[in-house]
């Protein structure tokens, strides 16, 4: 993923006024830590901050990201899927292991190869980037107000992911990412609405997917679907049931 100082500036006029204006207002500090292949990425995306002083430093592997992450304790990690150790779901996920309260935005430059991050509830194309300049700006407001975003070629991609995955063996459920995604909601008890604005979908699309997901589950039910999920081994969200019963 390669932006031209064109490009970089394109995209990032339209929000800085209003990333100032969003980060002092709710008192979060934006401090960033980069995990990039490539230096002149790095080098851009600093180019692009608003604030010099929120960057604590850059990695080009997914070992140093993590000892970055482990030393500097940033409130953000951007991160790219062209890492040579390591792929960014695996970074993603140990980093949050570090850093519970971390907030992630990961950029994808290779679509096809590309089938969901679980733990990262901010995802960018790198085509979004460069072709539509308010993706910065909607990134921006989620890490910001610590929400969810997909830029529109990821969600473009998971909708085709829903389409395609058919069941691994005659008889037996496969989850989708997104349906992952709703039953996280239905563990956090999270309203349609709450849920929407989590996974960036409008309340009557969530209704749509939680629909589909309870009839494949075989129950009417929020949160039997999720019983039945975790009985079925298809998903590792019992913690998040344990800490909501205390």
């Amino acid at each position: 993923m390669l932006f031209t100082a064109n490009q970089l500036a394109n995209a990032t006029t339209s929000f800085e006024a209003r990333f100032r204006l969003a980060y002092l207002s709710s008192g979060f500090e934006p401090t960033i830590v980069f995990a990039c292949k490539s230096h002149l990425l790095i080098a851009q995306l600093y180019r692009g901050l608003p604030v010099k002083r929120h960057f604590l430093g850059a990695a080009d592997t997914g070992k140093e990201a993590l000892e970055l992450v482990s030393g500097l304790m940033p409130n953000i990690l951007a991160i790219d899927d062209n890492l040579p150790d390591q792929s960014a779901s695996s970074v993603i996920s140990q980093a949050k292991q570090i850093r519970p309260s971390m907030r992630i935005m990961a950029f994808v430059t290779k679509l096809d190869t590309f089938f969901g991050y679980p733990d990262c509830p901010i995802v960018i194309a790198e085509e979004d980037v460069l072709g539509l300049p308010d993706t910065l700006t909607h990134v921006t407001m989620a890490l910001i107000s610590n929400t969810s975003y997909l830029s529109p070629s990821i969600h473009q991609r998971l909708g085709q992911l829903e389409q395609t995955v058919p069941d691994s063996y005659p008889g037996t459920i496969t989850l989708t990412p997104r349906e992952h995604q709703l039953l996280e909601a239905y563990a956090l008890g999270l309203s349609n609405q709450e849920t929407a604005d989590k996974t960036g979908l409008s309340v009557r699309s969530v209704q749509t997917y939680s629909g589909n997901l309870l009839q494949k589950l075989g129950t009417n039910n929020r949160q039997r679907a999720l019983r039945q999920a975790l009985s079925l081994g298809l998903t590792e969200l019992g913690h998040l049931l344990e800490a909501k019963s205390h």
